[in-house]
C-alpha cells in the first residue's frame, strides 16, 4: 500500500528524540471478529514520548485513525505505552487501522483488520492458500462464474453441497469470493486471504500463532544427549499448509522437505539441534481445532530406561496477559531448575517473584529482559539455566512458587513460561506449566 511508503517516510523525517524506537504493535481481541462482536484493540509502542493516558477512535469508511493521548509529564527518558481501544462493532469488511502519537501527522503503526460475516451465504474452505478451494452450500448449482475479487477461478468440479476451484493467481490481501448464477452474483465478504510474505506479521484473523516451546536436539550435562520429537496430525480434509516456510519444518519426507501435511495424515520431525528458544509457528486458524500435536523430549543416552517427557505445545488461548504462577518446586539439590519465559509481541521485560515456604514477600524480586528471537518469528524468549546457582538465597527453603508479571500489556495475550525439573543422575525431566 502506498500509505506503507508515507509511514516510512515520516518516521524518517521525525527528528525530535521522542520516538527512538515508533515501532508499535496492535492486536485485536478477538482476532477473528464478525458483526456480532465488538473489536478491542491493543496497541504496545515501545517508546512513547512519556507514556500515553488513552487514544481517540474516528473511522471513515474503512480507514479507522487511532490517536495516542500522550502523558502531560516530564520524564527523563521515553516510556513504553500500552493502550486499549474499542472499536465497537463494525459491519463485514476489511479496515486498515492507522495509529498516530498524539497530533503528530506521523503513523507509528498500522494493521489490517478483518472483519467477516457471522453467517457467510457459502463457506470457503480453506480459506488461505495451499490446496483447491471448496465453497460449501447446498443446492449450489452450477455457477457462470467463481470470483476471488475481480480474479476469476477455474472450476475443477460442481457436486451438491458445493464447488471445487482452482484459486486463481492473487496478490497478497484479503479478498471477497462470489458465486455467480443465473446473472446473481451470491458474495461471501472478506472470505479469502493470502499472506504477505515474511517478514511481515499474519493476519490473525486468518493465522493463528501456536508455540513449541522447545525445539533442540544436542549435548547436555552428565553424559546427556536430548532429542526433541514433534508430531502433527492435520484432522482437516485439505492440506495443511503454513503461512510462511517454517523455521522447523513440519513434515520432511526422505527425498524433499515441505511444510504442508496432507488431510487426514500426521508428520513427525525431530529438531536439529538450532533452536534454542522453540518455534512459533502460524498456522491456518479454520483448520487448528482439527490440528492435534505432540512434543516430546528425551534423553537418547539412557532412553533404554526412560522414554522421555511430553511438554506442552501452547495455543493463542494458553497465552497470558496476567500474571501467572508455576508453583510447587523443589530445592533439593539433586535437581536442577530451569526458567524458560516467552512473549510472543517481541522484546519484553517480565518481574520474576520467587516465594519460599508460602512466604508473603518474595525472596526473588527483580525484571527479567526477553529478547527477540529469529525462531519465534522475533517474540521475546529469556531462560535462567539454574535457578538455584542464580539465586542461591533459595536453597533450602522449597517449595518455590514462581511468579512471573507480564508487568503493562494491557490485556493482550502474549506471555507464557514453564520450568524443568531435571534430575542430576537420571536426566528424568518433569515439566511444570500453568494450567
Amino acid at each position: 500500500m502506498t500509505r506503507i511508503h508515507g509511514l516510512f517516510l515520516s518516521l524518517f523525517l521525525l527528528a525530535a528524540p521522542l520516538f527512538a524506537q515508533p515501532v508499535a504493535v496492535i492486536r485485536f481481541d478477538p482476532p477473528d471478529p464478525t458483526p456480532r462482536t465488538a473489536v478491542t484493540a491493543h496497541i504496545h509502542v515501545p517508546n512513547v514520548g512519556c507514556g500515553a493516558t488513552g487514544a481517540n477512535v474516528t473511522r471513515v469508511g474503512s480507514n479507522i485513525s487511532v490517536s495516542l493521548e500522550l502523558a502531560l509529564i516530564e520524564c527523563v527518558a521515553p516510556a513504553p505505552a500500552d493502550v486499549t481501544v474499542d472499536l465497537g462493532i463494525l459491519p463485514a469488511g476489511v479496515y486498515d487501522v492507522l495509529v498516530s502519537p498524539g497530533m503528530l501527522l506521523s503513523l507509528i503503526a498500522e494493521q489490517e483488520l478483518v472483519v467477516r460475516e457471522a453467517t457467510p451465504p457459502f463457506d470457503v474452505r480453506p480459506n488461505t492458500p495451499g490446496s483447491a478451494v471448496r465453497l460449501i452450500a447446498n443446492d449450489i448449482g452450477t455457477p457462470a462464474a467463481v470470483r476471488f475479487g475481480a480474479a476469476t477461478a477455474e472450476v475443477i468440479s460442481v457436486g451438491p453441497n458445493g464447488i471445487l476451484v482452482k484459486e486463481p493467481l492473487l496478490a497478497p490481501g484479503t479478498y471477497d469470493v462470489t458465486i455467480e448464477r443465473a446473472g446473481v452474483p451470491v458474495t461471501a465478504i472478506a472470505a479469502y486471504h493470502v499472506p504477505k510474505p515474511a517478514p511481515f506479521r499474519v493476519n490473525e484473523a486468518f493465522y493463528e500463532r501456536v508455540l513449541l516451546p522447545v525445539f533442540w536436539s544436542g549435548p547436555g550435562a552428565f553424559g546427556a544427549r536430548w532429542e526433541t520429537n514433534a508430531t502433527l496430525y492435520n484432522g482437516n480434509e485439505y492440506v495443511l499448509t503454513p503461512a510462511h516456510t517454517t523455521v522447523v519444518h513440519i513434515h520432511c519426507p526422505v527425498t524433499t522437505c515441505d511444510s504442508r501435511v496432507p488431510g487426514n495424515a500426521d508428520a513427525t520431525v525431530t529438531a536439529d539441534g538450532s533452536t534454542v528458544a522453540g518455534v512459533v509457528e502460524e498456522l491456518p486458524r479454520q483448520a487448528t481445532a482439527k490440528i492435534d500435536f505432540g512434543l516430546t523430549i528425551r534423553d537418547r543416552s539412557r532412553d533404554d530406561k526412560d522414554l522421555g517427557t511430553e511438554v506442552p505445545v501452547v495455543r493463542e488461548s494458553d497465552l497470558f496477559a496476567r500474571t501467572f504462577n508455576l508453583p510447587n518446586f523443589p530445592t533439593d539439590p539433586r535437581y536442577r531448575l530451569t526458567l524458560r519465559l516467552y512473549d510472543l509481541d517481541g522484546s519484553a521485560v517480565f518481574a520474576l517473584r520467587i516465594y519460599t515456604n508460602g512466604a508473603p514477600t518474595p525472596a526473588v524480586n527483580q525484571g527479567i529482559a526477553l529478547n527477540a528471537d529469529a525462531a519465534l518469528r522475533n517474540g521475546g524468549f529469556a531462560v535462567i539455566d539454574d535457578l538455584l546457582t542464580k539465586f542461591p538465597q533459595l536453597a533450602g527453603f522449597g517449595p518455590l512458587r514462581v511468579e512471573i508479571d507480564p508487568l503493562a500489556r494491557d490485556g493482550a495475550r502474549s506471555a507464557w513460561g514453564f520450568i524443568t525439573v531435571t534430575n542430576n543422575d537420571t536426566q528424568h525431566v518433569t515439566v511444570i506449566s500453568p494450567q
